[in-house]
């Protein structure tokens, strides 16, 4: 947080604590309650957290978009060494998922428990994953209809020895 902004905040408190209105008050989780005694090293630690998370997210925007960068330079499978200072590791990721678990049941039938894990979520086998790129089976472009592929770039950032 700019020192500008840090000043205008702190001057906008106190003239609300000037005016008889409290600077900040702690709610109580459930009910209307509301304590507006509060201690000002409390406003004031709360006031350096939000500017931390401000910064943080800020940072995390720049950082997003340097290893966009990277993922783009160095290439999935490969690493970026920098001696002594880091180790940048990109690497590509795929999932496929199940879009609706009622209607693959019905289309795999007695198959369906032998080529779906079935949890809290449903998530294929390889073997119906093979089976939904299968050229040759007419069932495909069915199975296909029903799973979710995602796929993604991992960009990991480590300190090198």
């Amino acid at each position: 947080m700019a020192k500008t902004e840090k000043a205008i905040q702190v001057q906008a408190q106190a003239s609300e604590a000037a005016a008889g209105k409290p600077a900040a008050w702690i709610e109580v989780h459930g009910s209307d309650e509301r304590l507006e005694a509060v201690a000002p090293k409390l406003v004031q630690a709360a006031m350096r957290a939000m500017g931390l998370v401000k910064r943080i997210d800020e940072l995390d925007e720049k950082l997003k978009g340097l290893k966009a960068e990277l993922a783009e330079g160095v290439g999935a499978g490969r690493s970026l060494v920098v001696p002594g200072v880091c180790r940048v590791s990109v690497a590509k990721t795929t999932s496929v998922g199940i879009k609706d678990a009622d209607k693959l049941r019905e289309l795999l039938g007695e198959r369906f428990g032998d080529l779906v894990s079935e949890s809290v979520s449903y998530k294929p086998s390889e073997a119906l994953i093979e089976m939904s790129a299968d050229g040759d089976d007419p069932m495909a472009p069915a199975y296909r209809a029903l799973l979710t592929v995602r796929s993604g770039t991992t960009v990991r950032i480590m300190a090198e020895k």
